[in-house]
């Protein structure tokens, strides 16, 4: 195919992913669980550092409204964080980069990227976090990490 049709086509591919976690094409919600799950697998960050999910060796450009990200499970371990994402792969989370956002929506840092935690997640760290004078901690075992202010989307990144 033409690399100017293909480019064509990567840009208007009609995607977006809002601030929900859902996806959505040229205006219809993507309701299929199986291809939802595929379309999270496949989230990354195109060569011009925008977002872009893949199927297969075929991607296209995602228009993101808030996190491409997202933390389904979160298990607290001695210190540290387990998250599961929505693609259904397993990271370390520093619980330092904990941060409250608009609509009281919880993020934290995943391989260098911003990611929103679901409700069921936040859910799942509420046996730990506390509320002082300045704000809410985190609480794991002896550790308390303090919770920040989360600065919103970010630009996209230019390689």
């Amino acid at each position: 195919m033409d690399a100017a049709i293909l480019q064509q086509l990567r840009e208007q591919s009609g995607l977006r992913l809002d601030k929900e976690g859902r996806f959505w094409h040229r205006g219809g919600l993507v309701e299929h669980a199986r291809t939802a799950a595929v379309l999270h697998q496949g989230v990354h960050r195109a060569p011009d550092g925008r977002w872009a999910t893949r199927i297969g060796k075929d991607w296209a450009y995602l228009d993101v409204e808030d996190a491409a990200l997202w933390i389904r499970r979160v298990e607290p371990e001695r210190g540290r964080l387990r998250a599961q994402l929505a693609s259904g792969e397993w990271a370390d989370v520093d619980p330092a980069t904990l941060a409250a956002g608009a609509d009281d929506a919880l993020y934290a840092r995943v391989r260098g990227e911003r990611a929103r935690l679901t409700r069921a997640a936040q859910l799942s760290l509420s046996d730990h976090l506390r509320e002082d004078a300045g704000g809410f901690s985190l609480l794991l075992g002896d550790l308390g990490f303090r919770i920040g202010r989360d600065g919103g989307p970010e630009p996209v990144r230019r390689p």
